[in-house]
């Protein structure tokens, strides 16, 4: 087997048995209530990844069966980051009720948008099914992981008001979305920009490599004991209490 195909093969199967390990160690430090979502994505990532490794060695299975399997699997990681996303948001804003209700419905709003425009672009496209699937992924994968972004820079421009640190497990796992985020929108871009047939299988690999370096993190992050910060009580001129207010008063009917 050449070297390619080593590191290939290293780069698919090494992420996934490491994340049996992050389930197990979740499991064992009690952090599944605390965070299911990230709990469930991580065991149907290897779930995904023993079904379609075992149609890739079956030469029952056709190219096309092994590709809506990859979609479906693929759509329901989106949807389970998605959710991850949120439940590091109501993890932040759960001291500050009315902060975290306008999060609820940003959020549903945020999902209607989506699954919208993912709808008109799929409409607008040309060619078969597997075809519009294969838009709808690709055009809500890459605003998923734009979102994935955006919550990291929020948390990171709002760690002094919240004392919110990076030993935080919340803050861990929202980092490592959005190092991935990051790397496979940046590696999107330059695909586009070469075209579809020019260095896919580098980019592939460095999508890849990013990924086992994000699963190598979050467990780092939880097997180190979560530091304890006491709650910001006065914040002078950003107080998180005095928006939670002021937006309670808003909203209410």
């Amino acid at each position: 087997m050449e070297a390619h195909s080593l590191l290939y093969m290293y780069l698919w199967i090494a992420p996934h048995a490491l994340q049996v390990a992050l389930a197990v160690m979740m499991v064992r430090r009690k952090l599944v209530q605390e965070f299911p979502a990230f709990f469930a994505y991580t065991v149907l990532e290897v779930l995904q990844f023993v079904v379609l490794f075992a149609m890739a060695k079956s030469d029952a299975v056709s190219a096309e069966a092994y590709k809506v399997a990859w979609l479906v699997g693929e759509g329901v990681s989106i949807a389970m980051r998605f959710a991850i996303v949120y439940e590091i948001f109501e993890h932040v804003f759960r001291s500050y009720p009315t902060l975290k209700e306008l999060g609820a419905v940003v959020f549903r709003w945020a999902t209607a948008v989506l699954m919208i425009v993912a709808v008109v672009l799929v409409g607008y496209s040309t060619g078969g099914e597997m075809y519009w699937a294969s838009i709808a992924i690709s055009v809500v994968d890459r605003a998923v992981s734009v979102i994935q972004c955006g919550l990291l820079v929020l948390l990171l421009l709002l760690s002094r008001f919240l004392s919110f640190t990076w030993r935080s497990y919340a803050f861990g796992i929202a980092l490592g979305l959005g190092f991935f985020a990051s790397v496979e929108l940046g590696l999107s871009a330059i695909r586009t920009e070469l075209g579809l047939q020019v260095a896919i299988d580098p980019l592939a690999l460095m999508t890849m490599a990013a990924y086992h370096c994000c699963v190598l993190f979050w467990i780092v992050v939880l097997l180190l004991p979560q530091r304890e910060v006491a709650p910001v009580t006065a914040v002078p001129e950003h107080n998180l209490e005095h928006w939670n207010s002021a937006l309670q008063k808003l909203l209410r009917p």
